[in-house]
């Protein structure tokens, strides 16, 4: 895979219907944004995409899911801390 910016991506969801979000990143990090520009992460224990919130440089869900409105007061366009990103991009990378 190579970098990917803004790219509308269709993804599938365990407990709901398939997403379409714009990819930045490559193999080793990516970060993904709904349409209106909200980040999204995958929340395992919901099955589902859900929004972002952002909490000591990291991504944590909302426990929103995308089917619903975004929570009043979440920021647009939220970027985890370069720590975290170089974090998980060393760990993939590792596994490789």
């Amino acid at each position: 895979m190579s970098a990917i910016f803004g790219e509308l991506m269709s993804f599938d969801q365990d407990k709901g219907p398939e997403v379409k979000l714009r990819v930045y990143g490559d193999e080793f990090y990516a970060r993904y944004e709904t349409e209106e520009g909200y980040t999204a992460i995958y929340d395992e224990d919901l099955g589902l995409f859900t929004y972002a919130r952002l909490k000591d440089g990291r991504f944590l869900s909302s426990g929103v899911d995308l089917g619903r409105a975004p929570p009043a007061d979440l920021p647009k366009h939220l970027e985890e801390s370069n720590e975290v990103r170089m974090k998980k991009a060393e760990k993939r990378f590792s596994r490789r």
